[in-house]
């Protein structure tokens, strides 16, 4: 069993570890999926009881002690914000803003930050760097970190065991969890799964863990206490899922299929797929909604720039029954409050955050973010006390983007998104259903003149996920007179 350890920073920490670690031990790991009921300490009184989102109906009102974090890709931050106020707090900074330092031999942060988890006391948060191959622990109430430990390659998602010791990762260029100290730090164990792990999730009684992939079309489902493999769910319509959500009860999960533009939706109690949905292009994270009126499944499509609702049924598969225009470009993680009154929805490439009103099914606010977020959560309990703005930073925040979905020429769909990062501007392009096989470049206009700024070449679908190129853009160029176009044509 190898042991990897990254940077640990004990100080500071030594004396409230042991408590940290009792409080986490004694939730009882009931309620909500991916957090379960727990309690917070507040001075004089009893033990306040709450549930973690995704949660039945019933759940603790939204808080001024609650927080929604999102990962920040690009900025490699992750947003505070306080949902109680619609407030973004600051950001937690975890490594350079592209490009920076991130190229320098001597760089030893993170790179990409973007899956986030949290322990269902709600008092620490880990975020998950896929580039640098990293998770760090987080202290909720003051944004310390607690624990950086490197972990197998392009590490995708982690979530906290239901005990809070350890975080379970997803490493998806691999065949296996890395199981995390949380507070120490280090790797101490790992659990054999099928080719190329994304996502872990929790049932909600903490017995089972599930796991969904990037290159099998399986559910592996794990005992926790023995931490085996017990189970495989076979069926799913696409072996690549880059995300999925667990219901509240615990009886249903959905898998998101974002090259298939799909979602398997299984039933664990009978252990088999249910229904296939044709959801969209680039269909990116589901969340679970659940209100006396209707069982409701909040889903992202990236593609068409929708968040779109569907209601479960006992008796067959779920129907579409609305959908809610993005105010931005490629909406991608996706988290309810507790109580289901609000969702929110980062817009990957707007850099901000849609709050969705459940009553009423519109975007109540947005909130600017770090660059290019791709997780979000929502954590009740995780500042008792105070503000909660210790540490925080304004990285990443509140910095020019621009976007064009107009600017390809021939066949297919397009996105590409302009921001302006540290010392230069990045180009990112994302196209589907284009002429196969092909090198295309991109152009731009200044005086008159079509310059190139980049070249790529798509596969044999006519797809490219995704093109990067670092200039001076702002200030130089129109994002209007961006084309893109085969390079022959």
């Amino acid at each position: 069993m190898s042991t990897h350890r990254g940077i640990v920073w004990r100080a500071g920490i030594a004396v409230v570890a042991g408590a940290a670690l009792a409080l986490l031990s004694a939730c009882d790991g009931d309620g909500g999926v991916q957090g379960a009921q727990s309690s917070s300490p507040t001075p004089g009184t009893p033990m306040a009881r709450l549930e973690q989102a995704p949660a039945l109906p019933g759940a603790q009102p939204i808080s001024p002690s609650d927080r929604v974090y999102t990962g920040d890709q690009t900025s490699n931050t992750v947003t505070v914000i306080n949902p109680a106020a619609d407030e973004v707090l600051g950001t937690i900074a975890l490594g350079a803003q592209r490009l920076g330092d991130i190229l320098g031999p001597q760089y030893l942060r993170n790179v990409d930050v973007h899956g986030l988890g949290f322990s269902r006391d709600g008092q620490f948060l880990d975020a998950v760097s896929v580039t640098s191959n990293t998770v760090t622990v987080i202290r909720t109430a003051d944004n310390s970190i607690v624990s950086q430990t490197t972990v197998g390659r392009s590490s995708h998602e982690g979530f906290f065991s239901p005990d809070g010791h350890t975080v379970w990762v997803a490493d998806r260029a691999l065949s296996q969890l890395d199981i995390v100290d949380a507070l120490q730090g280090g790797v101490i164990g790992q659990i054999s799964t099928e080719s190329g792990p994304s996502k872990v999730l929790f049932s909600p009684d903490g017995s089972r863990a599930y796991v969904n992939h990037s290159r099998a079309a399986t559910i592996d489902v794990i005992d926790v206490a023995s931490r085996e493999v017990v189970q495989q769910i076979a069926g799913l319509t696409d072996p690549f899922s880059s995300d999925m959500a667990l219901s509240p009860d615990g009886k249903e999960l959905w898998a998101a299929h974002k090259k298939a533009g799909k979602v398997s939706v299984i039933d664990l109690t009978t252990g088999a797929v249910s229904a296939v949905l044709d959801s969209g292009p680039n269909t990116n994270h589901p969340g679970f909604v659940t209100t006396p009126e209707a069982e409701l499944v909040y889903l992202t499509v990236g593609g068409t720039d929708e968040t779109k609702i569907y209601q479960r049924h006992p008796d067959g598969p779920p129907t579409q029954v609305g959908s809610i225009p993005s105010s931005g470009v490629e909406p991608h993680g996706i988290w309810p409050s507790p109580d289901n009154t609000r969702v929110y929805v980062v817009n990957e490439g707007s850099d901000s955050v849609d709050v969705i009103d459940t009553a009423t099914r519109a975007i109540a606010t947005t909130l600017r973010t770090g660059q290019e977020g791709q997780a979000v959560v929502y954590v009740a309990g995780a500042v008792p006390d105070g503000p909660g703005t210790a540490n925080l930073t304004r990285q990443g925040l509140n910095l020019p983007v621009q976007s064009v979905t107009s600017a390809l020429v021939g066949p297919g769909s397009s996105a590409l998104i302009v921001r302006a990062v540290d010392g230069v501007d990045m180009v990112q392009f994302s196209g589907r259903g284009m002429t196969a096989d092909t090198r295309y470049t991109v152009y731009a206009t200044h005086a008159g003149l079509q310059n190139p700024l980049m070249s790529f070449t798509t596969d044999q679908n006519g797809d490219k996920p995704q093109a990067l190129a670092f200039v001076q853009f702002f200030g130089v160029y129109d994002i209007n007179s961006v084309i893109v176009r085969p390079s022959d044509g």
